[in-house]
């Protein structure tokens, strides 16, 4: 992405480096930026053991990212999401689709085969539902403008009648219905912006996210795991930073605590997102998460309790974008 009006900001000021002396009598400039690199290395080498000892879609991963290949594993993996494809498209619900859908083209799956098109055909099918955000109109949504009157272009995780709640492979779960069904929709359209980002489908789902009051607030009206799920879905729009984006990433600046990581919601869902975002911005957070990640690792490499795989994959990738922030300032 291009760089926006954050970047200025978050340029570092000029300021005057005092040398210290080595046990030689020379200064020894920058000792200390020198002993963060080894240890971002040395724990980005645990994570990446960890991971390759698994058979699984994050061991697949870690493998490709490293270089090493794993064309049988990939094609196991995606042979078994394959069966359990339905003849519709979809895969059960709208979280299960989105998920499986990810998966798929992260394992290879061009975005042109069949398998996709129904899937993605089935996923639009949910839009504008019964159960979509923007379904259902009363005074004080319609004085919000947040009823379809105003709005469209939202998926819905499910009828009107059925409370929800998410649970992401991140970590992050949402247990309000009115949070479940927004952050499902945001996944949603983060999907499809990456499986086919010129779908003349996806233009009004883009426009009623933007219309939302999410920008310039964090834990108001929704969660914050609502700004940060827009957030990583307008990321995946191409051509431009929206302002929308922007202001999101100001207030998640602002919200972020001097240990790094950010209140009332999920770290992995936030680092997850600040990868996906190629913003000037987002350097500046990933690398303030570094003592926070260096920290929570676990002695075998690893991240987590309940969701390793994923959070080591996130925590893995942070790693390697913060060393590479650091080595290009």
């Amino acid at each position: 992405m291009e760089e926006g009006p954050l970047a200025k900001r978050n340029q570092p000021a000029a300021t005057k480096k005092k040398q210290t002396k080595s046990r030689t009598g020379t200064a020894s400039k920058g000792s200390k930026a020198q002993a963060s690199i080894r240890q971002v290395q040395d724990a980005g080498d645990r994570a990446r053991d960890w991971l390759g000892d698994r058979r699984d879609y994050h061991g697949y991963l870690s493998r490709r990212e490293s270089g090493r290949g794993a064309p049988e594993l990939a094609r196991h993996l995606r042979g078994d999401l394959l069966a359990r494809q339905s003849a519709d498209g979809g895969w059960g619900d709208l979280a299960t689709s989105v998920d499986s859908l990810w998966r798929l083209l992260d394992l290879g799956l061009s975005a042109d085969l069949p398998a996709v098109s129904r899937a993605l055909d089935w996923l639009f099918g949910q839009r504008d539902q019964d159960g979509a955000f923007s379904h259902g109109c009363s005074p004080a949504r319609h004085e919000q403008r947040i009823c379809e009157h105003y709005i469209s272009g939202f998926f819905s995780a499910g009828p009107a009648s059925e409370s929800q709640e998410l649970i992401l492979n991140n970590g992050q779960s949402v247990t309000s219905d009115v949070g479940a069904r927004l952050l499902s929709s945001e996944r949603a359209l983060r999907l499809a912006l990456r499986a086919r980002p010129t779908d003349s489908r996806v233009s009004a789902s883009v426009t009623g996210l933007r219309a939302l009051p999410l920008y310039l607030e964090y834990g108001g009206s929704f969660t914050p795991a609502v700004l940060v799920g827009a957030i990583q879905a307008l990321a995946w729009l191409r051509g431009t930073v929206l302002g929308e984006l922007e202001a999101g990433l100001e207030v998640l600046l602002s919200a972020q605590a001097k240990d790094g990581t950010w209140p009332n919601v999920e770290f992995f869902f936030v680092v997850e997102t600040l990868l996906e975002v190629r913003h000037p911005a987002a350097n500046t957070m990933l690398r303030k998460c570094l003592p926070r990640l260096l920290d929570a690792q676990h002695k075998d490499g690893s991240w987590g309790r309940r969701y390793m795989a994923a959070q080591t994959w996130i925590g893995l990738q942070a790693l390697e974008r913060a060393l590479d922030v650091i080595r290009r300032t």
